[in-house]
């Protein structure tokens, strides 16, 4: 059967394809525990700390006990060392005045070692004064930082309290071991204090 060329074409209908729809996730009920009748009321909020997040309730100046103790040691000793380097700078320069009173250069060249050598004692003194004395007000700070951060661990509350005791028992034991020391000194001079007076009353 022949079609005829005046009947109109008449496209074929696309089909329509249906969408994905997903499913809608279910909500689950969070749980929650039964009431036993035991509660407690505050108005201080919970303090959750992280690993992030430490608790700064037991820092000093915003510093950890390790951290604090080792800036203080520093500190003690670089002050130590700048006074202990005054003084032992000065004292070296007098006692070399002392010294060569009796024989003062006539030339120039003469004063210019004079001054140099003065120089070169002055600056050795201030080194080992500066030394000493680093070491001792280091020990201090190193000894009181250490007590005060045992009294904050104990006592679980860095108060001004620890820091007064700590300062106590700093100054008694840097007292009793100075103490100590300067009888431990004046027993090793004394046969050498005898001798000079022996020596003395002879020339008399």
């Amino acid at each position: 059967m022949e079609r005829s060329q005046d009947a109109p074409i008449i496209p074929p209908t696309p089909s329509v394809q249906q969408s994905y729809i997903p499913p809608t996730p279910t909500v689950q009920q969070s749980y929650t525990p039964p009431f036993t009748g035991e509660a407690s009321f505050s108005s201080v909020p919970p303090v959750i700390t992280t690993e992030s997040e430490k608790d700064t309730s037991m820092l000093r100046a915003g510093l950890e006990e390790k951290p604090r103790v080792i800036l203080m040691t520093t500190i003690g000793s670089l002050w130590g060392f700048g006074i202990g380097a005054f003084l032992g700078g000065r004292q070296s320069g007098l006692q070399y005045l002392a010294e060569n009173a009796h024989r003062l250069p006539t030339t120039v060249q003469g004063w210019y070692f004079y001054h140099k050598t003065k120089n070169y004692k002055m600056m050795l003194g201030g080194m080992k004064k500066g030394m000493r004395y680093a070491g001792k007000t280091g020990g201090l700070c190193l000894l009181y930082g250490s007590l005060e951060a045992a009294l904050d661990d104990v006592r679980q509350e860095p108060d001004v309290l620890n820091s007064v005791a700590a300062g106590v028992m700093t100054g008694t034991i840097f007292s009793t071991l100075s103490k100590f020391l300067f009888r431990f000194s004046q027993e090793c001079t004394k046969p050498k204090r005898k001798m000079y007076s022996k020596t003395f009353k002879r020339i008399i």
